[in-house]
Order: C-alpha cells, then sequence, then structure tokens
C-alpha cells in the first residue's frame, strides 16, 4: 500500500488548485514543507544541475532520479510527485519507472514525450503518440491505483502547436494518466483554450521564464480549469541566486558581513529543521553519564 500515493490523492481531490513547489535534494524538500506545502515536486532540471552539474538533456539516469527520490522521501513526509523525463526508454523501462519509483516512496511521476537524447543537439522533438501512449499505459499497469501519473506534452513547446497537445492530452487519459500538462503556452488564448478543449484534469507550468508564471496574475490562472501549479525550478533558482551573491562577496572582499542577509540567521533554524535539536534531546537520557 502506497501511503503517500492516497495521501497526494486526498490533497488533489480536497484542493480546487494545489501549488506544487520543485525541490531538488534533502534541504530544499525541508525547506518547502516547513513553509506548508503539503506535496512537493522532484524537478529532474534542478536535479541535473545540483546532482552532475550539467543542463537537463537527459543526463540523469533511473538511479539518479531514485537515489533523490529515496532521500527525499525519508526526509519528508509531504508526498512526492518525481519527474521521470520520458520513462527512460519504450514501455519495457517506462513499466520499470514506474515500479520503481512507487516501491521508494514517490506518490506519483510526471512522464513527457520529449526525444531525449534529441536526434541532433540543436533540434527539439517529440516522439509519435503511438510511442508515448504504451508507455503511459505501461505505467499505470505497474503500479497501484493510487499511484498519480501526470503526462507533460512538449508539443507547444517544440512547435507542433496547441492543438496536437490537447489531442495528446486527451489521448493520455485514456492510457491512464490522471493528469497532463501543455508545455510551452504562449498566450492567454491558449491557456483559456487548453482549459476549455481538455477532456483530463490539468497541471500548469508556472515557470517564472515562461509565459503563464511570468505574466498571469494566479488569480486568472485559478480561474480556469487547472487543478495544479507547478513552480520547477523557483527554489534552485532562488538557491542559486543567493549562492551567487555570498561567494561573490566573499571573493571580493574576503569576508560576507556585506551579504549576512542573504545567509539564514541564526543558523540554528536550519539545525532545527533537519532536527538536530530534537535527536539530541531524544537519545541523550539513554547515557547515564
Amino acid at each position: 500500500m502506497n501511503n503517500y500515493a492516497k495521501e497526494l490523492r486526498r490533497l488533489l481531490a480536497e484542493n480546487k488548485f494545489l501549488t506544487l513547489p520543485g525541490v531538488y535534494d534533502c534541504l530544499s524538500a525541508r525547506i518547502a514543507q516547513e513553509a506548508g506545502f503539503p506535496a512537493l515536486f522532484l524537478s529532474g532540471g534542478a536535479l541535473a544541475y545540483s546532482v552532475l552539474g550539467k543542463p537537463d538533456f537527459g543526463f540523469l539516469s533511473l538511479t539518479e532520479f531514485g537515489d533523490a527520490i529515496q532521500h527525499i522521501v525519508s526526509a519528508c513526509r509531504a508526498p512526492l510527485l518525481a519527474d521521470a523525463d520520458n520513462g527512460f526508454g519504450n514501455a519495457i523501462q517506462a513499466a520499470n519507472t514506474g515500479a520503481v519509483y512507487e516501491q521508494l516512496g514517490a506518490a506519483g511521476l510526471q512522464i513527457d514525450d520529449k526525444v531525449l537524447p534529441a536526434s541532433h543537439p540543436a533540434r527539439n522533438e517529440i516522439v509519435d503518440w503511438e510511442m508515448i501512449g504504451p508507455k503511459i499505459q505501461a505505467v499505470r499497469d505497474s503500479v497501484s491505483d493510487d499511484f498519480v501519473i501526470v503526462y507533460r506534452t512538449c508539443a507547444n513547446l517544440y512547435g507542433y502547436g496547441v492543438e496536437e497537445s490537447i489531442r495528446r492530452i486527451n489521448l493520455a487519459r485514456e492510457r491512464g494518466a490522471d493528469y497532463a500538462y501543455v508545455d510551452g503556452i504562449k498566450s492567454m488564448e491558449e491557456l483559456k483554450k487548453i482549459s476549455d478543449e481538455a477532456a483530463i484534469p490539468l497541471m500548469v507550468n508556472l515557470n517564472e521564464k515562461g509565459f503563464v508564471g511570468g505574466n498571469v496574475p494566479i488569480e486568472e490562472v485559478k480561474a480556469l480549469r487547472y487543478s495544479i501549479g507547478l513552480f520547477p525550478i523557483s527554489s534552485m533558482l532562488a538557491a542559486a541566486q543567493g549562492m551567487i551573491e555570498v561567494m561573490g562577496a566573499l571573493a571580493d572582499r574576503g569576508s560576507t558581513l556585506s551579504v549576512r542577509d542573504k545567509m539564514t540567521d541564526p543558523p540554528t533554524r536550519i539545525h532545527n529543521m533537519m532536527g538536530q535539536t530534537a535527536l539530541v534531546e531524544k537519545y541523550a537520557p539513554y547515557y547515564t553519564l
């Protein structure tokens, strides 16, 4: 029984609009949980930057994703929806990915239709629907009924158009996806059209660099038929900016005095968040010395 998946299902049922913050390690996950988020999203892009120091070009394997899931799940009580890129292969590998993710404690996964790796470094491609549909179905058949499957289509992002995107997300529901989202929305007209014509519950990417996340007030998004708002790399961008400023000041001035406001003060806040004080208080009485 996957209690994390049951909890994510409950949250989705009880919230008209659920905001999911992207996390990429135990620290970012704990901070998001401490901020009050009841569920989290493991961002593949942020994970690639932090674990490998490489762009999100498909360098991450199932092993790296699995390690991150296991660590975050062990550190947090909030259910985790995890990026799974394109499932790491065909339907056989996608089924294995779903089973492994659930065994490690993920509450669900996101699978997309990118060609990964791309056939040409400067080319963005999506796989034919006839190739992605079986992968979604294979994941559905390899996990529990509670496990949440989100299908992300890059059709609009890569220039195949919003009509093709809507066709794909509606077909995805027939193959077992619970939610879907169209990446690369470029206008309010597209945002509304997807909301009107989707036959599947919707997630929307609110990445600050995109049209929706960078321009549309959240109240207008919530007024449409979107159920999940995803902020995939906000935590990573914020952490990176803080480190850039602090490391820059330290390199230039040999001191962090001018940027103390960019750092957690006092440090005990992080110590307590990690459970340091609680562990000492729990186990110190075991000793008679």
